[in-house]
């Protein structure tokens, strides 16, 4: 039997449920993620055929302008939370670990877009990435 954990937005008008395995922790330093979330952004990953939208409220998709991926990002238009990160014909779909309702277990990876960090973002011995990797996201999860 699959299970899940839940999560969603801080007023609770968006609600999500992603199967386990949860994918570890990476820490995104790219420019956008810093810029729309104040700082780097810790996200995880489950795949996106098997994640489900509890309650959608007014969750609101965002293109990124400078995205190299095409990727979106989606927020609460109430609260503002940030949820969600999708890039067109990725398998994964990447959710805030800080919204899951039990963030036991999951551990940091890993920091991607290092070479996008700010000037005052210091390094705590875990493995850097610059941009995605060679590999591309979706490989860095697995």
């Amino acid at each position: 039997m699959t299970e899940y954990r839940d999560g969603g937005c801080i007023c609770g008008e968006i609600r999500y449920r992603a199967p386990e395995p949860i994918r570890p922790i990476n820490v995104c330093h790219c420019s956008e993620c810093r810029q729309m979330a104040g700082g780097p952004s810790a996200f995880t990953a489950c795949s996106a055929e098997d994640f489900a939208l509890l309650s959608e409220g007014d969750l609101r998709w965002f293109a990124g302008p400078t995205s190299s991926t095409g990727g979106e990002r989606a927020f609460c238009g109430r609260c503002g939370t940030y949820l969600l990160f999708r890039i067109p014909n990725d398998p994964l779909i990447y959710f805030s670990a800080s919204t899951l309702d039990d963030e036991s277990g999951l551990h940091i990876e890993a920091h991607i877009f290092w070479d996008s960090r700010g000037p005052w973002e210091v390094a705590d011995g875990l493995p850097t990435i610059d941009g995605y990797g060679d590999e591309g996201l979706a490989a860095i999860y697995e």
